[in-house]
């Protein structure tokens, strides 16, 4: 397929996706106090992916996030890139929340300008890590993505990430950062540390791995 008509399809399908998401109703205890979910950011012809584990103040940070990608843009000689989310909807531990006696599933309880309707003040929940169960409900659309998008190469951040998304193409190995994987078509999956702990050094060993990987192809 030439470039422009794969790249017009890549968008016409990741639309389509974006818009089950956003109508995603898998993780109800999660949907009063989510405003939407998080989406995929980036070139939509990628030459890699970076997947974190879900929407944390890290990947919120502009600055980081640009500096993140622009180490891997210049070890990998790619501008290509795309970053995307495990988990979609960031759960959050409220005690106003949980010490309501009218629960309301499937009912906002966040407006949008994230203030608390039951407080009237701005959303004082405080980020926590995703359950298995949301891992697993989110997972398919992470997997979808990467298949519309079709990645040379993929990069996890975090063992959770690897762990799920290696276990998903068949892959049961133990995992170590620096670890690399191939699917059945080649895709190179690496995991690699968490955001906050991916460093310049860990880019470079990831790097040489693969290349290590290609000469020996």
């Amino acid at each position: 397929m030439a470039a422009d008509g794969r790249r017009e399809q890549n968008i016409r399908f990741i639309i389509e996706m974006e818009d089950r998401i956003a109508q995603c109703k898998r993780c109800k205890s999660l949907l009063s106090c989510i405003r939407k979910p998080s989406m995929g950011k980036g070139d939509l012809e990628p030459d890699i992916i970076l997947v974190f584990e879900n929407d944390t103040k890290a990947a919120q940070n502009s600055d980081k996030l640009l500096e993140l990608r622009e180490m891997i843009k210049s070890e990998f000689n790619t501008s290509k890139i795309y970053h995307t989310f495990m988990v979609r909807c960031q759960p959050k531990a409220c005690a106003i929340r949980s010490n309501t006696s009218c629960y309301m599933d499937n009912k906002k309880l966040i407006d949008r300008d994230y203030n608390c309707l039951l407080s009237g003040k701005s959303c004082e929940g405080i980020p926590i890590k995703p359950a298995d169960d949301s891992i697993i409900s989110c997972l398919p659309f992470l997997l979808e993505e990467v298949e519309i998008l079709d990645p040379s190469t993929v990069i996890l951040f975090g063992e959770r990430v690897s762990d799920f998304v290696l276990k998903s193409y068949g892959i049961f190995d133990d995992i170590k950062p620096g670890d690399t994987f191939y699917d059945s078509t080649g895709r190179v999956f690496i995991s690699v540390p968490i955001q906050e702990e991916f460093t310049l050094e860990e880019c470079h060993k990831i790097r040489a791995t693969v290349l290590s990987a290609e000469n020996q192809s």
